[in-house]
């Protein structure tokens, strides 16, 4: 008999219970039998899993006679997040959901291809070697695997096409609604021929299937179609997955292009998935390898797709490679971009951060609607330009006006979260997800010294993460704890506010201490804000440099590597109280992962061979050889271009960008060499 574990061990006692049939999932609220599952994945996510489905053959999925199926779906879905499959490893809450919501389209994929496979007699069992290398093709098409899984737009042309709509009806909703029905610039890219089109609009506002818009700006239609909603309708009852589809284009059927004010410009891309459509082969890897861990379920007794026929998913690797793209190219931000952004999120948070908080928490004491600011503005935030909450604007240009007028408290307070982000990301080199999760409890003291404590990811037993301390320069913990105290006096307030020092709560009303803003981290946005606020420089096709915290992590070891090149390393010294350089590089290599370092080495490199300088000249020699270029040709490739041919040289160990320490007549001084590495002389050397 298995010893009962003590209660605080009650998830490995709920472990042994469910681990031969595969049961056991954290997330779910619900008893494993329930046809409908309530699931919660943290930080107030939470969500709904209908099995009341409506077959090929018009049975639902939950009647007696697709039990084993049914089954079978919901230890699949149990499984992507069970120790069976994971390990030691408990998956953090968000990388649960996105697990569920790979597999849920899995399902979906061969429900919505269901009479095909005659699911309902057969469940899996049809499914064969062909059908997976069908489903990795389907998976390869688009950009959007979402997209290519569920074909959203063909489902609504076709539902569109036959939709009825009287005379009667018609004459009505083009006299009440006349800018609905403005066709004049109809083009061939439309979804639907004219007649189709008029006739679509109508029944799509007849049964509130348009979202219009109140005001000019307020969203990018006046008429734009719920997509959800219309889905939900028309396939709704077939699938599992959430159908929501934000960036889905239904040419014609959204009327009155309007604004949007998220960002001012075109972003610099970040990564080269805005410049190629085929699919990532980072996220086709993630489908492949859930359908594949139906094998895991096998070995527990559960055949869902038979082992023979999912071991044709090794087979299309060279599928994948054609349809796919490696998405480990990101862009790493010019130097004075980095440094600039490093600099001016200082001076904005030590020029008016303190301010910026008192003077929302002196409003938040008042307990009430403070759009009309009631309490007096300091002096300091009237130069600043503070003189409203929010401002109403009528065009993107009127909205970034104010927004560098500092007119508005709301966007200023923005600001402030995107420049104490960006300080502390740079110094600390921490990811997004992170950020996202730090609490005054982060913060720890210990004699004069601050560190930063912070759960390591993919290191972790059971539902014990290793928790990680690194050391924190005095500004950014004096930054983390002036939003920390915004929380603590909030709170003793009696609001009702999010824990996370990055969620952001403010908001114009505080109606009997409920909860207020969205109160969720929104770094995304913040960085935006300061982007446009402070104008970051553009490319040379106009796109602005909006920075991302996987970017800074870069700038962090950008601000030591142009030491050996035209910059300066001092201020990040002095940050992190270092005396010698060897220091700080040694707090670099510890903080930031080896292929992050590579890309920064290759981006400095580029650098130094666009500028010709003497020390790169045998690293030019060598790009020239190894890909049959002339110099003049390396000069005006694209710069990601030659980064790239920089890196693959590092990593395959033909070349080396290092730093070298030397004793100087000042201390510790250092310089970067960049080596060309002769193998057959280390051959025989070795």
């Amino acid at each position: 008999m298995t010893r009962q574990l003590p209660k605080e061990l009650d998830f490995i006692q709920q472990f042994r219970i469910s681990n031969h049939d595969l049961e056991y999932a954290k997330w779910r609220i619900s008893d494993f039998d329930a046809d409908e599952w309530e699931c919660s994945f943290g930080h107030k996510t939470f969500t709904i899993i209908d099995f009341r489905k409506v077959l090929h053959d018009g049975n639902l999925l939950t009647t007696p006679k697709n039990r084993v199926l049914l089954n079978h779906i919901k230890r699949f879905l149990c499984l992507q997040t069970h120790p069976a499959l994971t390990g030691s490893i408990s998956v953090a809450p968000k990388t649960a959901m996105q697990r569920i919501t790979i597999a849920l389209q899995i399902v979906d994929y061969f429900l919505l291809i269901g009479s095909y496979l005659n699911i309902s007699a057969n469940g899996f069992r049809n499914v064969t070697r062909d059908d997976i290398v069908m489903f990795v093709d389907t998976i390869t098409k688009n950009q959007s695997i979402k997209i290519s899984i569920y074909k959203p737009k063909k489902w609504i042309i076709s539902f569109l096409k036959n939709v009825k709509v009287s005379p009667k009806e018609l004459a009505w909703t083009r006299a009440t609604y006349p800018d609905l029905f403005e066709v004049e610039s109809l083009n061939s890219d439309f979804l639907l021929p004219k007649d189709q089109l008029i006739n679509a609009r109508a029944w799509l506002q007849i049964h509130n299937y348009y979202k219009t818009a109140i005001k000019k700006n307020s969203r990018e239609f006046k008429f734009r179609v719920q997509r959800h909603k219309l889905l939900r309708h028309i396939i709704g009852n077939r699938v599992l997955g959430n159908l929501t589809f934000k960036k889905l284009r239904l040419e014609g059927l959204d009327v009155a292009p309007g604004h949007c004010s998220f960002q001012e410009l075109p972003g610099v891309p970040v990564s080269n998935l805005d410049e190629d459509e085929r699919a990532s082969s980072e996220y086709v890897a993630l489908y492949t390898s859930a359908l594949k861990s139906m094998q895991i379920a096998s070995k527990h007794g559960i055949k869902i797709i038979s082992d023979h026929v999912l071991n044709v998913i090794d087979d299309t690797e060279l599928l994948e490679n054609e349809r796919t793209k490696e998405r480990t190219r990101f862009t790493t931000l010019p130097f004075d971009v980095a440094n600039s952004v490093l600099g001016k999120s200082i001076e904005f948070y030590i020029e008016y951060g303190e301010d910026l908080i008192n003077y929302y928490i002196a409003l938040a004491t008042t307990g009430g609607n403070i759009r009309e600011l009631p309490k007096p503005v300091p002096s300091k935030l009237k130069k600043l330009g503070i003189c409203a909450w929010r401002l109403p604007a009528d065009t993107p240009a009127e909205f970034f006006d104010q927004l560098r007028s500092g007119t508005n408290l709301y966007n200023m307070l923005e600001v402030l979260y995107g420049a104490i982000g960006i300080l502390v990301n740079t110094l600390m080199a921490r990811r997004a997800s992170e950020l996202d999760e730090l609490t005054q409890e982060c913060i720890v003291k210990e004699n004069d010294s601050y560190f930063l404590a912070f759960n390591l990811r993919k290191a972790n037993v059971l539902e014990h993460r290793q928790r990680a301390l690194r050391p924190l320069p005095h500004i950014g913990a004096e930054a983390l704890q002036l939003l920390a105290r915004l929380s603590n006096t909030l709170q003793k307030l009696g609001y009702k506010i999010d824990k996370s020092l990055f969620g952001f709560p403010f908001s114009a009303y505080f109606p009997n201490s409920s909860l207020y803003g969205t109160g969720q981290p929104d770094i995304r946005r913040c960085f935006t804000r300061f982007c446009d606020y402070f104008e970051t420089p553009t490319d040379e096709q106009s796109r602005r440099y909006y920075v991302r915290p996987h970017q800074l992590r870069r700038n962090f070891a950008l601000l030591f590597f142009w030491k050996g090149s035209f910059g300066g390393v001092e201020v990040l010294r002095h940050f992190l109280g270092h005396t010698k350089p060897s220091m700080t590089y040694y707090y670099v290599t510890e903080s930031i992962p080896g292929k992050i370092l590579r890309r920064v080495k290759a981006t400095v490199a580029k650098d130094m061979i666009r500028a010709n300088h003497e020390a790169t000249a045998g690293l030019t020699q060598l790009i020239c050889e190894r890909y049959g270029l002339t110099i003049n040709q390396l000069h005006i490739l694209p710069e990601r271009d030659v980064v790239d041919y920089v890196e693959d040289l590092i990593a395959s160990g033909d070349a080396e960008v290092e730093p070298e320490f030397i004793e100087g007549p000042h201390g510790e001084e250092y310089r970067i060499i960049y080596r060309i590495i002769d193998k057959v002389k280390q051959k025989f050397e070795d």
